[in-house]
């Protein structure tokens, strides 16, 4: 790896446009997106080869990498308002991640409880007072996923959770005690996870929809921040893709050689605590193959994608599930195989149709919270 750009460089350049943008890390969504796209359309049946069922668990691994990104971009832009204005405005904030997760979180909660009314997969009301109060995944430990249409939304009340404390942190803390933090909270993150991995047998969903356990994702993107500093790692373009071939790679053997032949993933410290140890390391691996990397930087389809992500990663359940039931009667072909290849240009098409129409008259009025300009509309 060579040297850093110096980050006062980087800092001054940012401070002379005035807009903070990592158009790479669109891509990285994008790619964290079609991972967890894989983990729910590959079908893992008994008999299944091992590499099938080693692939469907390690693409789940998408979901920390959205936690990481998320962490590094919230540390980047609050560290750039402390430094401008001396302070972090707590309420500005909140309205922004309000306006940005808000409208289309309630739209799909709200369906799916709806929809669920007539069906067998009934939601119950305490469900979704979890949910209404940002607290499912508590919920969804200590009983199972909601339908599984609307099933990722657990991920989303673990985002707030780190939204709600998290800029509090940034605002009182300099960023040694920051640093200091992100190694505590990773540190209880690891003993968490040891530990149920003693009290529990399989992953899924007690220890999956831990938030203690996801913390060390959300340590190890701030603390990619803070360790940068507002730089951006100088890395050559052919050890860049080596860097992010091997965080897959990890991902993949990883399961591969510590898991069983099970969809389910176990949770004993051999296996489980390991996998999601490694999961870590193959997460800050991408974080640095891809920041900087400026080949991507123009691959405007895949950073419109990751523009797009947050509705790909809320609406690719249920166009899936969608072709799935109707997909006989439409067009006669209903095989798993044909509902996943036709569901990613569909649930692609219907999420963009939502940004354009649904969230970005959100966006808009987040704009008037903004404090540090970063991607466009």
């Amino acid at each position: 790896m060579d040297s850093l750009v110096n980050p006062r460089e980087s800092l001054r350049a940012t401070r002379l446009s005035g807009r903070f943008y990592r158009p790479e890390l669109d891509v990285l969504r994008f790619v964290a997106f079609l991972m967890v796209y894989l983990t729910h359309t590959i079908q893992v049946v008994p008999g299944s080869p091992h590499w099938v069922i080693a692939l469907s668990n390690a693409t789940g691994f998408g979901v920390p990498i959205f936690f990481a990104l998320s962490a590094y971009l919230i540390t980047e832009l609050l560290m750039i308002e402390k430094r401008r204005s001396g302070t972090v405005g707590l309420p500005a904030f909140y309205v922004r991640r309000c306006l940005r997760i808000w409208p289309l979180y309630f739209l799909l909660l709200f369906l799916g409880f709806a929809l669920s009314r007539a069906s067998s997969e009934e939601i119950p009301v305490s469900a979704l007072l979890a949910y209404l109060f940002f607290v499912g995944n508590w919920y969804t430990s200590f009983h199972d996923f909601l339908p599984h249409a609307i099933g990722p939304l657990w991920s989303i009340p673990v985002e707030e959770q780190f939204y709600l404390f998290w800029p509090i942190f940034v605002r009182s803390l300099s960023r040694r005690g920051l640093g200091v933090l992100c190694c505590a909270g990773w540190t209880l993150s690891q003993a968490t996870l040891i530990a149920l991995c003693h009290w529990h047998n399989i992953a899924e969903p007690k220890i999956w929809t831990n938030s203690i356990v996801h913390l060390q994702y959300f340590a190890l993107g701030a603390g990619v921040s803070l360790y940068l500093d507002g730089a951006i790692p100088r890395i050559h373009g052919s050890l860049r893709s080596v860097m992010i071939g091997a965080a897959l790679v990890i991902l993949f053997m990883s399961d591969f050689a510590l898991n069983q032949n099970t969809p389910d993933p176990p949770a004993s410290f051999a296996q489980g605590y390991l996998e999601l140890l490694f999961a870590g390391l193959a997460t800050a691996l991408l974080l640095f193959g891809f920041l900087g990397y400026g080949g991507l930087q123009k691959r405007t389809t895949l950073r419109y994608l990751g523009k797009i992500s947050f509705g790909l990663y809320l609406f690719h359940i249920p166009c899936f599930t969608f072709l799935r039931k109707l997909a006989p009667h439409l067009l006669g072909h209903g095989s798993p195989l044909f509902s996943a290849v036709v569901g990613l240009p569909l649930t692609i098409g219907v999420a963009a149709v939502s940004y354009r129409y649904f969230e970005s008259p959100f966006l808009r009025m987040k704009e008037r919270f903004t404090v540090v300009q970063s991607r466009g509309i």
